[in-house]
């Protein structure tokens, strides 16, 4: 995990992290901090019944949301759909903040984000993640979109001993791929044994070369 280790010195030389919140509020803060920082309309992949909605997200300038539920009696836009096909299907271009509220892992919908939405120089895009891979990384096994952003085999030795530095990875690769610098990141750790992550990151497209 050498190169892990590396690219997560990296990652603390160019961001600011908070890392003291610790309340079931957490979610709620790190979206308002992007939502500052960004102020452009949100895709919510995992929109659920809008709890995130209701908090942050209904200040948004625009908002879509998505989820393999209906629910009839919700006033919110929202794609009734595996976000997966959504998110290969629509044009990206329209939203500057995209919302993976996993329950497992946010790799897979975040690897699509980073095939399809060209970020223009300068631009600021936001990420909002809940990384909740930890308990698979004990069993020596990553998710195929997690190993491909960190540029690591799925199944190896230590991951969970590394999972700060592997998060780091994956997070320095989600950039890489969409041409960015990160500029901002803000996380919390649940309190459980699951060590369930809450990111929110801000990217800034690269000058053009």
């Amino acid at each position: 995990m050498a190169r892990a280790s590396k690219m997560s010195d990296r990652l603390r030389d160019v961001v600011q992290v908070d890392n003291h919140p610790r309340s079931a509020a957490d979610k709620a803060r790190i979206r308002e901090m992007v939502l500052a920082a960004v102020g452009a309309p949100v895709f919510d992949a995992f929109a659920g019944e809008g709890h995130m909605h209701r908090r942050v997200w209904h200040a948004a300038p625009g908002y879509v949301g998505c989820d393999l539920r209906w629910f009839p009696e919700d006033p919110r836009p929202a794609f009734v759909a595996d976000n997966r096909r959504v998110l290969r299907s629509i044009d990206l271009g329209r939203f500057g903040i995209f919302d993976l509220d996993a329950y497992g892992s946010p790799w897979e919908a975040a690897l699509i984000i980073a095939g399809r939405r060209t970020v223009r120089p300068g631009e600021l895009v936001g990420l909002v993640l809940t990384e909740g891979t930890y308990t698979k990384l004990k069993m020596g096994d990553a998710p195929r979109a997690l190993a491909t952003l960190c540029g690591m085999r799925m199944h190896t030795v230590g991951l969970a001993q590394a999972f700060d530095d592997v998060i780091a990875a994956a997070l320095r690769g989600l950039a890489e791929r969409m041409r960015c610098d990160i500029k901002r990141l803000w996380r919390a750790r649940g309190k459980s044994a699951a060590r369930v992550l809450y990111l929110g990151l801000v990217l800034e497209g690269r000058p053009a070369t």
